[in-house]
């Protein structure tokens, strides 16, 4: 960016500030940030309960019973102080933090637990969540710090997807009816939480403006207000963040490349999602394994990570890449076109040839555009006619949902805990009842995933899920492409600032409370 574009830049951001906040309506101590800008965010969304992304901001109000530390390598108390699995791995018990409070003032309790999660388990709102929550058969609270779950069958994963289940306050929601919660005005209008900061105005299409909470169990936060800004897309601001006109955002790879980091340091790590190519399962010019085959090795997936990921990204073999699940000896689909070709000519892709293929996609980002031209023409080399089409999140929901599709690029979360791929896979949750969007069937793999949520050892967990991977890579349920690097941008004012790459945002201790600004 020259200076001349910079000084531009810097001049929009004033006038920007101006039009959000009157002379000295913002608090003087703020931070703002882009915090629903990138994949991980949902913009004007504010049901956490209903939400499929967005957990870094709603952590910020809310609060959950567990949450992985920042490295995500670990599970720690957050509204529980502890909490332990009997011998059986039946029953969790939870053991609540005591003297926490709502933001209103009113005592948080067991009863405000049992009431989230029996709202994930009704029918009348539908959510991201019930299928991970199936086990539970009940939920029992003996006395207002303990929360007693008895499950079906045993579920180690279980406290796993509680990493991301907001607590919600029974005393203000349980006169709602069920089937009008999921769009009640409360979520944005008088959201009570139990989180470092609390809620203080929400302007359409500009921003929210969280308040320090000064009941928060922690203490109260350093800074006075936690504003986030909404852009109408990254580069908007990217380059607010450079003109110093807010202190956070997500960066895109291209983003990070072209961008001069005078005001803010970037942040990158690995993504801990899987990029792939998904077929309709209900095609019948997918159902052929030479062809899943074959696609897979007409991508030249190395060749994509070293000229358009700036080796930002690892080739994933399977649907998993924490290190522990992935075994070796994996076959490597390495990039091989006359195979590819010899694959397809074996399973009588003649037939298809020809026909034009919509390759549906959500990543708009300029890595992701010239990725799908590159797979575009790669997969023409073998005789297979597709072509990309840009929308976005909710039209891509929807068209997917509905089976009007025949081949996708998407993203999805598989770790920390591999179970997080159990809604997305098994065949008991396509659609309309669940998320398996590539309609697989693979009755193999739904046994795999049954046997990995039964494991009540960390060592038979982790072999059961290599077998998941292995099964994966030899059937190709998806097309596994790859996970690549995510990068944040912090202004350099601010310090203690934690900023993981999480699918979704959240799920980990990034301790609001203490961030501040010089």
């Amino acid at each position: 960016m020259t200076v001349q574009a910079r000084v531009r830049a810097i001049a929009a951001g004033a006038v920007a500030a101006a039009s959000l906040f009157g002379a000295g309506e913002a608090p003087a101590n703020t931070l703002t940030g882009a915090f629903d800008t990138g994949p991980a965010g949902a913009p004007q969304q504010f049901n956490p309960l209903t939400a499929t992304a967005g957990y870094s901001w709603f952590n910020k109000y809310f609060g959950t019973l567990v949450l992985y530390n920042a490295e995500m390598t670990k599970i720690e108390g957050d509204l529980a102080s502890d909490w332990n699995v009997s011998p059986d791995g039946k029953t969790i018990t939870f053991h609540l933090r005591k003297g926490v409070k709502w933001q209103d003032g009113q005592p948080f309790t067991a009863k405000d637990v049992k009431f989230t999660l029996d709202l994930l388990k009704n029918p009348d709102l539908p959510n991201q969540f019930w299928a991970r929550l199936a086990d539970i058969q009940s939920v029992a609270v003996p006395d207002d710090n303990t929360v007693v779950l008895t499950l079906g069958k045993p579920n180690l994963a279980l406290v796993d997807a509680l990493t991301n289940v907001m607590i919600v306050p029974e005393h203000a929601l349980a006169s709602i009816p069920v089937k009008d919660l999921r769009t009640a005005a409360w979520w944005k209008t008088q959201p009570v939480g139990t989180g470092p900061f609390k809620w203080g105005k929400y302007v359409p299409d500009q921003y929210v403006e969280l308040d320090a909470n000064p009941g928060y169990y922690r203490g109260r936060p350093h800074i006075d207000a936690l504003i986030n800004r909404y852009f109408k897309d990254d580069g908007a601001a990217v380059l607010a963040l450079q003109s110093g006109d807010i202190q956070y955002s997500y960066m895109s790879l291209a983003q990070v490349r072209n961008t001069k980091a005078e005001r803010f340091r970037t942040i990158a790590g690995p993504s801990r999602v899987v990029n792939y190519v998904g077929v309709n399962f209900s095609d019948p010019r997918f159902k052929d394994l030479r062809v899943r085959q074959a696609l897979l090795m007409a991508i030249d997936r190395a060749g994509l990570i070293k000229n358009l990921y700036a080796g930002q990204a690892q080739v994933a073999n399977c649907v998993l890449t924490e290190p522990q699940y992935v075994p070796s000896n994996l076959k490597p689909y390495a990039y091989d076109p006359a195979a590819a070709k010899r694959l397809l000519d074996e399973a009588g892709w003649s037939k298809f040839a020809g026909q034009p293929i919509e390759l549906l996609t959500y990543y708009t980002d300029p890595v992701s555009r010239n990725a799908m031209a590159v797979i575009q023409a790669m997969f023409a080399a073998v005789g297979v006619n597709v072509q990309p089409r840009f929308v976005d999140a909710p039209t891509y929901g929807e068209l997917v949902r509905a089976g009007k599709f025949a081949m996708t690029f998407a993203g999805t979360t598989n770790g920390p805990d591999p179970d997080v791929l159990s809604s997305v896979l098994m065949s008991q949750y396509a659609p309309p009842r669940g998320y398996n969007l590539m309609r697989v069937n693979m009755p193999e793999l739904d046994k795999l995933f049954d046997e990995g949520r039964a494991a009540t050892d960390t060592a038979k967990r982790a072999s059961v899920y290599q077998d998941v991977c292995r099964y994966t890579n030899a059937n190709l349920p998806w097309l596994p492409v790859l996970e690549a690097n995510r990068f944040a941008g912090v202004s350099t004012q601010v310090q203690d600032f934690v900023w993981t790459p999480a699918p979704g945002g959240g799920r980990y201790m990034d301790h609001p409370e203490r961030w501040s600004v010089k």
